[in-house]
C-alpha cells in the first residue's frame, strides 16, 4: 500500500474514534474570533501568539493538513478567506459540518500536503500547518510548495513534534524514558508499530529546511505536554 494511503486510513480511524486533538472549535472560540481574538491552542497550555496572525480580514489563508473543524472555522470567523487541505475525508467532514452550521465560506480540498500544484504561485497570505509533518518522509517538498504558494510578505506558521519524542522510548521495567532511537526515525522500522506510519525529523530538517527554501524565521516557541517527551515547537517563517 502507498504510504499516504495508509496514513489516510490511519487518520480516518482517529476521526472515527473522536481523538481529542480533532475536536471542532467551540462556539466560544468562534465568537472570540469574530471579535478579532484568535485562540488556537498548542500542547497543553500554549497558544499561537495572536500577533503572529495579524489582521486576517480579507486575507487568503491555507490550513495545510489542518482539517478537523478547528483552525479553518476559527480563521474564517476572524475574516479570512480560508482553504483547508487534508488527506483525510473524515477530518474534512468536520470542517464541512461546522462551516454549514455556522454559515462559513470555507474552501475544502482533499489532497496531499506534499503536492500543492492545484494552487498557483503566490496564492496565500498565510499558511498554517498544525502538527502533521510527522506523516511525511521528507519535509522539503512541503516547504518548497509552501514557499511557492505564499505571497511575498506572507507567513508560514508550522507546529510540529520535537525530535525528543522519537529519540526516547519508555522503559516499563525501569520506570523511565531512555534515549534509544537514532534520528531520523521511521515507525516502519519497528515491528511493534503495526501499520502505523510516522516519521521523526531532525531540527536540522525543520529549521534548516525552511531556511534553505528562503524563509526568514521570525518566531520560535515551545509547548510542553504532560508527557515529558511530548514537546511541540512552533515556528513562524516569512517570505521576504
Amino acid at each position: 500500500m502507498d504510504i499516504f494511503d495508509q496514513v489516510e486510513q490511519n487518520i480516518d480511524r482517529l476521526a472515527e474514534n473522536d481523538v481529542n486533538w480533532a475536536h471542532p472549535a467551540t462556539p466560544e472560540q468562534l465568537e472570540k474570533a469574530r471579535c478579532g481574538k484568535i485562540e488556537l491552542k498548542v500542547g497543553s497550555d500554549g497558544i499561537i501568539p495572536p500577533e503572529w496572525f495579524g489582521d486576517l480580514r480579507g486575507k487568503k489563508v491555507l490550513c495545510l493538513a489542518g482539517a478537523g473543524g478547528l483552525q479553518a472555522p476559527v480563521l474564517a470567523c476572524a475574516g479570512a478567506e480560508v482553504t483547508v487541505l487534508d488527506l483525510s475525508e473524515k477530518m474534512l467532514d468536520r470542517d464541512r459540518d461546522i462551516a454549514e452550521r455556522e454559515g462559513l465560506d470555507i474552501r475544502i480540498e482533499h489532497g496531499n500536503m506534499c503536492d500543492l500544484s492545484r494552487f498557483t504561485d503566490e496564492s496565500f497570505d498565510l499558511v498554517l500547518n498544525p502538527p502533521s509533518l510527522f506523516y511525511v518522509p521528507d519535509v522539503m517538498p512541503v516547504f518548497r510548495e509552501v514557499y511557492r504558494v505564499l505571497k511575498k510578505g506572507g507567513s508560514f506558521i508550522m507546529i510540529s513534534m520535537a525530535p525528543i519524542a522519537y529519540v526516547c522510548d519508555y522503559d516499563a521495567a525501569e520506570g523511565c524514558y531512555k534515549a534509544v532511537n537514532r534520528m531520523p526515525y521511521c515507525s516502519a522500522d519497528h515491528a511493534d508499530q503495526g501499520d502505523w506510519i510516522e516519521y521523526g525529523h531532525t531540527m536540522e530538517s525543520y529549521i534548516g529546511g525552511q531556511l534553505r527554501c528562503g524563509f526568514v524565521l521570525t518566531g520560535y516557541l515551545e509547548s510542553q505536554m504532560e508527557d515529558i517527551t511530548e514537546l511541540y515547537f512552533i515556528t513562524k517563517g516569512e517570505k521576504k
